[in-house]
């Protein structure tokens, strides 16, 4: 969260030349959900559900609102509700990645048949 709020800080003319902005957005974001599922699902892949990743979303997603204000000040700056879509749509990718990833654990990993 840091490091996005202290790129948001940068003033506009003195960005350097960057790919698609809202593939950035995205990418940033996606890394952001997952670290915010991270300590909701304790650090377990098995406590991973779509309550925790829906909760990851929601907090990252604000936290892509708080970003777009604080640019609202910032020099040549503005705030964009697309860039807040793409803030959204990153969070959740990234967090159905690791849901993803923990239905397909689950499936290949074996039962434990019960003990006598």
């Amino acid at each position: 969260m840091a490091l996005l709020f202290f790129a948001s800080s940068v003033p506009g003319d003195q960005l350097p030349g960057h790919f698609w902005d809202k593939l950035e957005h995205l990418l940033a974001y996606a890394v952001l959900g997952v670290l915010f599922l991270i300590p909701l699902a304790e650090a377990r892949l098995s406590r991973v559900t779509v309550t925790t990743g829906a909760i990851a979303v929601l907090l990252s997603t604000l936290y892509g609102a708080f970003d777009e204000v604080h640019q609202a000040f910032t020099p040549d700056r503005s705030p964009d509700v697309r860039d807040l879509l793409a803030d959204c749509l990153g969070a959740t990718l990234g967090v159905a990645a690791i849901l993803l990833v923990r239905m397909l654990v689950t499936r290949l990993r074996p039962s434990r048949a019960p003990r006598a």
